[in-house]
């Protein structure tokens, strides 16, 4: 198909589900730039702008069965990079929050290389979560959206969202307490930095 070929977006979308990169290609050249723009008007980085997108058209093509069950793509996919560029603002501003928050409490200062270290640990703990366990934590806490969204999204039931919230939960605080000396107060921090929603 060429490139200046008029699609369907419904059809690119049932083409997306399917695993066609030929389709998501199109759906990425289409919206990429007008996104970036959008969001490093917000951003104001373009290295994060970049970060942002690549989460976004991951979440796209990770996500992709249930493509086909969007109606209107477009608002889908602005409102969703809208949640995530404000989203990563607000976790950014509340992880630095904490962090010295914690730093002030702590009697042993935390020097930036132990903060990063931390920060890098939490990351690391996310990533080693069971797959369902980290898509509905991504969903819910970097795509902002509501766990009865969740199960409708993913096709599951509701108290099947809030387990796999609260091993993803469990298991980053397990996962980052048994690697850090700061144990308790590290812990207390996870538990308000991973607070109920």
């Amino acid at each position: 198909m060429s490139a200046n070929q008029t699609y369907n977006e419904k059809e690119l979308l049932s083409r997306i589900a399917e695993g066609d990169e030929q389709a998501y290609a199109i759906i990425f050249d289409q919206y990429y730039p007008l996104l970036y723009t959008y969001v490093n008007r917000i951003i104001q980085s373009a290295p994060e702008t970049e970060s942002i997108l690549q989460d976004i058209f991951m979440k796209i093509w990770q996500g992709r069965e249930t493509l086909q069950y969007v109606e209107r793509f477009s608002p889908y996919l602005w409102v969703m990079t809208r949640h995530h560029a404000l989203n990563v603002m607000r976790n950014l501003a509340r992880r630095n929050a904490l962090l010295d928050d914690f730093a002030r409490q702590v009697p042993t200062a935390e020097t930036e290389e132990n903060r990063e270290w931390h920060l890098s640990l939490i990351d690391e703990a996310i990533t080693q979560l069971p797959e369902h366990c980290r898509q509905v934590w991504t969903m819910n806490r970097i795509g902002k959206m509501k766990q009865a969204e969740i199960a409708v999204a993913l096709g599951i039931a509701l108290p099947t969202v809030k387990k796999y919230m609260q091993q993803a939960i469990g298991l980053i605080t397990q996962y980052v307490k048994d690697r850090s000396s700061l144990g308790l107060a590290l812990t207390l921090l996870l538990s308000i930095f991973f607070e109920k929603k």
